[in-house]
């Protein structure tokens, strides 16, 4: 099946995301978090919704997964890392190299485009496309947005990938 058109299934604190296959549910992939996994008796939210640290050091949660007949971009967030509660992370696996990079970067030559940081990235039903919510005021004026305001609503950007 291609790739393009699986729904990928996540459930929350699981390291295994499933894709629908015609009328079945399957394993996707399986990440290998080790130490880093969630266990059902550590799962305390504290008043503003996050999850509580227990002893034993930080926890992955993979929250999202896009992927095309080339990549696996996986959105992850870890519990605690360098004092910041909840990071997040984007992941690529490079399916044709056999690569993996934990924490992927997509690089513009135009600083403006770049997605760093874990900004997630969100996918729609269009076929190989990510989209990116930018503020108006970090591409107002630059090349290719010269009419967008300061003051004008977020942009959506689409980038589109193999």
């Amino acid at each position: 099946m291609d790739t393009k058109k699986r729904l990928h299934i996540i459930r929350n604190y699981d390291t295994a995301p499933y894709h629908m296959d015609g009328n079945r549910i399957e394993p996707a992939w399986l990440f290998r978090t080790g130490k880093m996994k969630w266990r059902y008796g550590e799962l305390t939210i504290v008043a503003d919704f996050t999850p509580k640290v227990r002893p034993g050091g930080p926890r992955i949660q993979i929250f999202d997964l896009f992927e095309t007949n080339a990549y696996c971009f996986v959105f992850y967030t870890i519990s605690e890392y360098k004092g910041e509660k909840m990071k997040p992370f984007m992941a690529l696996y490079d399916k044709k190299q056999n690569l993996f990079y934990p924490h992927a970067n997509l690089v513009s030559s135009y600083a403006y485009l770049s997605v760093e940081k874990g900004r997630r990235l969100m996918k729609t039903s269009v076929p190989g496309s990510l989209y990116a919510i930018k503020e108006a005021v970090d591409l107002a004026g630059k090349d290719g947005f010269e009419m967008i305001k300061e003051d004008d609503n977020p942009v959506l950007l689409r980038y589109a990938c193999e």
